[in-house]
């Protein structure tokens, strides 16, 4: 079978639709399928990767605003809000790049774009609309709405709209990772909406294996942070006034949020740069337990539990808004009665996901 993914995300990118695409290609080649992938202008040297994981890799340009507010200037913020999200000029620039670039591409059997973000599938969405049929089936991958996104500080304006609706109306398939995600898109287009969970290949992480307990209890935190939705502070709060010695390690680029609390908690935090997912896996085997902000904007299985469960510790699940001070007291004491459990591991297992894809193929 032939088949192109789109996607701004890659190996070697540390991120959750990173992971999808590299994953998923890596194991459509596996099975003997002609894999194209288009990803964003990279200086990375894929050579290696394409000898273990024989595939075609193209590219596409970005654009970007090319600058970030520093001072405090009222008009400079004005602007940059009005760049960033009432034009959001960086999407429609790079959509038109990508729109004149996969023109050329045809006769797959199937086209898997994947968001975010969502400039992807209004690329394509509008190249269908003028005949340009890439593949016999189109499957928009998304791992949130655009227009009714619940983990962005402010929607999009309304008039983007018609984008959004462009791409539902001429896929064949939109495909999420929970099936609560399916009401966060317009009715017309349910029908469509097909669950398939983040896949990861088991194989490369191998089994846990029960070490020694450290002799002061470690726990760790990978992921970003969302202010007032996937918010730390509330339980760095709670912490600063535990008495229970400890280490909390976090794995974070966003550090605005946590950054204040490390004069605050001197030793006990640990602050550390990302790594690459197999070296994190690795690392966070050595703690005594892990822990997972939810984000309160859906019930399913967000894929950072799933490499939590892989590596095997056991996990405290808490919401920001409301944290279980009882559970974290008990957890504090080696007591994981509560500890979160992923059901059915085997669903996410990166075979049967792949599967799913090829099933949805004309």
């Amino acid at each position: 079978m032939k088949i192109l993914i789109v996607s701004r995300s890659f190996y070697p990118h540390n991120s959750p639709r990173s992971f999808r695409t590299a994953e998923l290609a890596k194991e459509l080649s596996s099975k003997g399928h002609d894999v194209t992938v288009y990803i964003p202008s990279s200086e990375f040297d894929y050579s290696d990767f394409i000898r273990e994981h024989p595939m075609v890799i193209k590219y596409f340009n970005t654009y970007s605003l090319g600058r970030k507010i520093t001072g405090i200037s009222l008009i400079d913020r004005v602007i940059y809000h009005y760049e960033k999200w009432l034009i959001n000029s960086e999407y429609l620039k790079t959509m038109l790049e990508l729109e004149k670039t996969i023109c050329v591409e045809k006769d797959y059997d199937l086209l898997i774009t994947i968001a975010v973000p969502h400039y992807i599938h209004w690329a394509v969405g509008r190249l269908y609309e003028k005949g340009y049929k890439i593949a016999t089936t189109w499957v928009a991958d998304c791992g949130d709405s655009y227009m009714k996104c619940r983990t962005m500080a402010n929607r999009p304006p309304f008039y983007f709209k018609p984008l959004e609706k462009r791409w539902c109306r001429f896929c064949d398939y939109i495909t999420v990772p929970l099936e609560s995600e399916k009401e966060n898109y317009y009715p017309e287009f349910v029908e469509k909406i097909r669950v398939i969970p983040q896949g990861f290949n088991f194989d490369e992480v191998g089994e846990y294996v029960a070490s020694k307990k450290n002799d002061i209890i470690v726990f760790a935190y990978a992921g970003s942070f969302i202010p007032r939705i996937r918010d730390p502070r509330p339980l760095m709060e709670y912490l600063l006034n535990c008495k229970k010695d400890f280490r909390f390690v976090i794995y974070s680029t966003t550090l605005n949020l946590i950054q204040p609390y490390k004069e605050k908690f001197g030793d006990k935090l640990e602050i550390r740069e990302p790594i690459p997912r197999l070296e994190l896996i690795r690392k966070l085997r050595e703690c005594d337990f892990l822990i997972n902000i939810d984000n309160g904007a859906a019930k399913g299985m967000p894929s950072k539990l799933i490499d939590y469960s892989l590596v095997g510790r056991p996990i405290l699940s808490i919401t920001s808004s409301n944290i279980d001070t009882k559970m974290i007291d008990s957890f504090l004491c080696r007591d994981y009665t509560e500890q979160f459990i992923v059901e059915d591991i085997s669903r996410y297992d990166i075979h049967n996901v792949a599967q799913q894809f090829i099933d949805l193929c004309k």
